[in-house]
């Protein structure tokens, strides 16, 4: 798996219930989506190189534990598929140790031709770096959770 590290959460990532403001959770994680990106290939250097980058299409995040303020935490990330011109990513959110997931987020990014901004397909130099990278992560198990979505009453109040 991926680490991305992170300074303790500061008061200004807080609301006021005292814990991490939701839209923060998706700030750090987005974090960590670099550093998938980085390892697929697609750091600031190749972004420039190629003029090619990700784009997120869709985000589904899931909260399970405050997160309060100085609070240290990291995210475990997992590269769970790919294509021609997509990636779809999996991080959780834990505490300092790593042994209690705080919140988890799945991804789905597109590879965008920086010169037209449309979809496009890797590169081929990236292409090979993301296959490798998949690869790696292959070995992980499937994390419980991936690909549900908000399940609730169709519609109305049943209350």
């Amino acid at each position: 798996m991926l680490t991305t590290q992170y300074p303790p959460v500061p008061e200004s990532y807080c609301d006021y219930n005292g814990h991490l403001n939701e839209g923060y959770y998706l700030v750090m994680l987005s974090l960590a989506t670099d550093t998938v990106l980085d390892a697929a290939g697609l750091n600031a250097e190749e972004r420039d190189k190629y003029q090619f980058s990700a784009f997120t299409v869709q985000n589904n995040l899931r909260y399970f534990k405050e997160v309060r303020q100085g609070q240290k935490v990291v995210a475990h990330s997992h590269l769970l598929s790919s294509d021609k011109k997509r990636l779809r990513i999996w991080h959780e959110l834990r505490n300092e140790a790593g042994t209690e997931t705080l919140a988890a987020i799945e991804c789905l990014l597109v590879g965008v031709d920086m010169k037209t901004r449309h979809s496009a397909a890797w590169p081929e130099e990236i292409r090979l770096a993301i296959q490798t990278l998949q690869t790696r992560h292959a070995r992980y198990e499937w994390p419980k959770g991936a690909g549900n979505s908000i399940a609730m009453p169709e519609k109305g109040c049943s209350a």
